[in-house]
């Protein structure tokens, strides 16, 4: 298959999931629009957009070290198994925003919010390992690896209890992780 393919249905997944997740935020009784609740929403909506922004640059940059334009069976199925974990992004958004003190809302946001790291970090070593050893690739990766375990995985546990630490964490990240100036 084509490598343009991959990318666009990706850029059209990501395209959507990052606008149906307002789409489910409803107006609060009375119309109060700086309620604490509105605007904790708007604090796990901005949050989430930061960070499919973030994936989304990511994944568009580690494609960019594919240099063949063809791709096989393995980037496919991996690249579908993080569309998965995005595309449930919008629901566990509104459930997490909607009821910020359920813990198995918490826990399910914080999770998928793990595995869709994860996922771009597998991916992203998929590639450099099987198609593109590049040198500036390996490094991003391990820069990716060590921010996860070092602030983001710490963050997002923490954040099941204080629902505060994942945003934070999430906005520091995104200054620092999305930037890709070192193209090949």
């Amino acid at each position: 298959m084509n490598k343009t393919r991959l990318e666009a249905l990706s850029d059209g997944i990501f395209a959507v999931v990052m606008t149906l997740a307002i789409f489910q935020f409803k107006v609060p009784a009375g119309g109060n629009l700086f309620s604490s609740q509105l605007l904790f929403m708007l604090l796990i909506y901005v949050t989430t957009f930061i960070v499919l922004a973030s994936i989304w640059n990511s994944h568009h940059h580690v494609l960019t070290f594919l240099h063949d334009q063809k791709v096989d069976e393995l980037i496919l199925w991996s690249n579908h198994a993080l569309l998965l974990m995005i595309s449930l992004f919008p629901f566990l958004t509104v459930a997490h925003a909607t009821y910020p003190h359920s813990l198995s809302a918490n826990i399910g946001y914080v999770l998928n919010y793990i595995f869709m790291w994860l996922g771009i970090s597998a991916f992203s070593q998929l590639i450099y390992k099987k198609y593109a050893p590049s040198e500036t690739l390996r490094l991003r990766n391990r820069k990716r690896i060590k921010m996860f375990f070092f602030f983001f995985l710490p963050g997002a546990l923490i954040s099941i209890v204080w629902l505060y630490a994942l945003p934070i964490i999430t906005i520091l990240m995104a200054l620092s992780w999305g930037r890709h100036t070192d193209f090949e």
